[in-house]
């Protein structure tokens, strides 16, 4: 794999990714399998000529190829920059051809440096306490003082069409407390080998759903159309991260 960072001046970061076919093949030819199922006029099914198969299924193909193998890509790369994204990051530019290399480029915001406090030290949170987990929220806001970058708060004030709050306004300041508990979170999470399953995601996503009387399918697709997957992964991993805390250092 060969990879390019450069700084943008609009705090975001970019890397531009270049991987050999080798890397892809097999990802590619998972893919191939399952259009080969689909019925094709003309052929049996799971009799589809491949060749027939990358000529009709092209798009969907190209567009199931870089959901699939971009992001998994990016890590690699931003693991070998020794560079780690604090917000979602953005893939653009993506080129291929069956046999050739995959490139494309990614664009992100860096994760902001700052110490993280003695976290397993916090005195516990009171018996009775009506919100544990908000309250120990509070006090890792209270315990970590660093400059969150403005292009994180307006990400996470994007889904509510607020992106163009002004900086110090009541939204702002709310979302900049937001963005600051989840990198803290997040950073614990790592410190302490939390993590969150694909899996997790679609069981909140049916919990949900039977909760508002929806279908699961339709629920998840109105996720992935934009950012809302993501987010409600790193709300699952923020509980999951306070429920450690609450368990393992408040005794």
């Amino acid at each position: 794999m060969k990879w390019k960072m450069v700084s943008l001046e609009d705090g975001y970061r970019q890397v531009r990714v270049e991987a050999p076919w080798e890397e892809i093949a097999a990802d590619y030819d998972n893919i191939l399998r399952d259009y080969a199922r689909l019925r094709v006029p003309g052929f049996r099914p799971g009799k589809v000529p491949r060749q027939v198969i990358e000529q009709r299924f092209r798009r969907e193909i190209s567009e199931h190829l870089s959901r699939r193998c971009a992001p998994r890509l990016c890590r690699q790369a931003l693991e070998l920059a020794q560079a780690e994204a604090a917000g979602p990051v953005e893939v653009s530019e993506i080129e291929w051809e069956t046999g050739q290399s995959l490139r494309f480029t990614a664009r992100f915001i860096p994760y902001p440096e700052f110490e993280l406090p003695d976290y397993r030290s916090l005195r516990p949170v009171e018996a009775g306490v009506g919100d544990p987990q908000g309250e120990l929220s509070l006090r890792l806001l209270e315990l970590v003082s660093f400059p969150i970058p403005d292009a994180l708060i307006r990400v996470e004030l994007a889904p509510d069409d607020l992106a163009e709050s002004e900086p110090g306004s009541e939204p702002w300041q709310a979302a900049a407390q937001r963005v600051k508990l989840m990198l803290i979170l997040k950073r614990i999470a790592r410190e302490e080998g939390v993590e969150v399953e694909e899996a997790d995601v679609d069981r909140r996503i049916e919990e949900k759903a039977a909760e508002f009387g929806s279908k699961a399918d339709i629920l998840r697709a109105e996720l992935e159309q934009g950012s809302g997957r993501p987010r409600l992964k790193d709300l699952l991993l923020a509980e999951s991260v306070l429920d450690y805390l609450l368990e393992n250092t408040q005794k």
